[in-house]
């Protein structure tokens, strides 16, 4: 029910903020600015975003817009007219308009509340800034169904970290307290509650025995480039994602393409997965763990 009351207020706020975008969009601007794709100014003939300006209660508001699509994706508001110095609220925009992040700025930096969402409108996590530097950090993360299933907060002034997990029915399944390097694990199973004690804060993702540039070694030796080709692809440039699950020994299994690209691609990468080495395993609160890992792995095709 928490959960629920929580998703219902975060619907508020958008529903708010989608209306304050309306009324700000019926501004006249009084300047026209040109930027590239890292939103540095350029030349007009290059330019990749059109901004828009006009002041607004005591500062510069500054509208950006994709060139090409002509959608508003960010506004936000300057000292003057130069954008030398970032001051106020700041809004970006997912590709469906809902609002991706959204915060503030003082003197060039973070500052306060600042929140960002999926392009569903879920929240993905909150911060508290001070002086550009995140004290306070929240994390949600959700089952399918929309259900909140993980929530952790990080207090760097306390020296606190928290997280709470939830099954698919939104049953409570475990909650860590950690305060300094100490912390306690308790579990949930059947009406029982398990204490563990944890000695460190220690996370890690599995990850290729040997790191990346192992990993692309690996690569050139054993993956097969020209399967696409072989299979009379069509050009292009195709980023295959397979998941699996590394276990505490290393080992692969479930290998599960996620993409439909054909041509052999996801069948050439499952395979040279399944028959490489062990991995290194994930590690949570120091202690190795079964995870899941998305890989990803690159074709390109050449015009023949």
């Amino acid at each position: 029910m928490q959960a629920q009351s929580f998703i219902k207020k975060l619907l508020f706020a958008f529903l708010t903020s989608f209306c304050l975008l309306h009324i700000c969009i019926g501004q006249t601007y009084t300047h026209i600015y040109y930027f590239d794709k890292d939103l540095a100014v350029t030349k007009e003939r290059d330019a990749i975003v059109i901004g828009k300006g006009f002041k607004e209660e005591g500062l510069y508001r500054l509208d950006y817009f994709g060139r090409q699509e002509g959608e508003l994706f960010l506004f936000a508001h300057f000292i003057d007219s130069s954008l030398k110095l970032l001051q106020g609220p700041s809004t970006r925009f997912h590709k469906n308009g809902r609002v991706e992040n959204q915060g503030n700025f003082l003197n060039d930096q973070k500052d306060g509340l600042w929140q960002s969402w999926d392009n569903k409108g879920l929240k993905k996590d909150s911060a508290i800034y001070q002086h550009g530097k995140a004290i306070r950090v929240a994390v949600f993360k959700y089952n399918k169904n929309g259900m909140v299933n993980y929530y952790s907060l990080k207090d760097s002034l306390a020296d606190t970290f928290t997280t709470i997990s939830y099954n698919d029915k939104g049953i409570l399944t475990s909650e860590v307290f950690f305060k300094g390097q100490l912390g306690i694990l308790k579990t949930y199973d059947s009406g029982t509650v398990k204490l563990d004690s944890l000695y460190t804060r220690e996370e890690r993702e599995a990850a290729f025995v040997g790191g990346q540039a192992a990993w692309i070694r690996y690569l050139q030796k054993n993956l097969n480039a020209n399967t696409p080709v072989n299979n009379r692809s069509p050009r292009g440039k195709f980023q295959v994602m397979v998941k699996f699950i590394v276990a505490k020994d290393g080992s692969i299994s479930e290998v599960i393409p996620q993409t439909k690209f054909g041509y052999g691609m996801e069948d050439e990468v499952v395979r040279i997965i399944k028959n490489g080495p062990k991995w290194e395993p994930a590690v949570q609160y120091g202690r190795k763990v079964n995870a899941y890992r998305r890989q990803p792995v690159t074709f390109i095709v050449e015009p023949y």
